[in-house]
């Protein structure tokens, strides 16, 4: 199914050196995300619409904040004062009132499950391996690779995350141990 037809995600546009991506294959690094590549890098700007952001993020988002709160409640010391300050607010509020920090928010912890969010919106589904170590059916649907995002921003009704990343995907898979089942 096309990016363009997709309810909620409609207006979500990724550009990878100027030129339009698309959203089913977009991923991020996982492992060592934000840190130095060996690989060539691309500079991309991924624009999602500040209206369907909490449609994409709700469930992770909120089980951040849940584990945000009882964290601060277990260790009586809080990693991000300023969301308890602002009393865990949501996705909606935090768009309505604490800008700042949702782009930090976004930026250093959620990331992973946005692009998770729009891959699945787009209509990516990950293959089923046929067996352990079943190289062919490792989740490599990122055809271009977030390495880095440097700024979340707002403007004009949309969140845009600029950075930097690759073409292609690092596929790990541990092949010793389950062979044959």
């Amino acid at each position: 199914m096309p990016d363009a037809l997709l309810p909620g995600v409609r207006a979500v546009q990724c550009q990878v050196d100027g030129q339009l991506h698309p959203l089913a294959f977009l991923g991020c690094r996982e492992l060592n995300y934000g840190q130095r590549c060996a690989l060539p890098l691309h500079p991309f700007r991924l624009s999602v619409p500040e209206t369907a952001l909490a449609g994409l993020l709700d469930a992770p988002f909120n089980s951040f904040l849940l584990t945000c709160r009882e964290d601060d409640l277990q260790y009586e010391e809080s990693d991000l004062p300023e969301l308890k300050d602002a009393g865990y607010p949501d996705i909606t509020a935090m768009l309505a009132g604490h800008r700042p920090l949702l782009a930090g928010m976004l930026l250093d912890f959620m990331i992973g499950d946005l692009l998770a969010a729009i891959g699945r919106a787009s209509g990516y589904r990950p293959p089923r391996a046929r067996h352990w170590g079943d190289v062919e059916a490792a989740d490599g649907r990122a055809y271009f690779t977030i390495n880095g995002v440097q700024q979340v921003s707002f403007a004009d009704g949309q969140v845009l995350f600029e950075g930097q990343g690759y073409y292609g995907v690092y596929v790990i898979w541990l092949t010793h141990g389950n062979e044959g089942k």
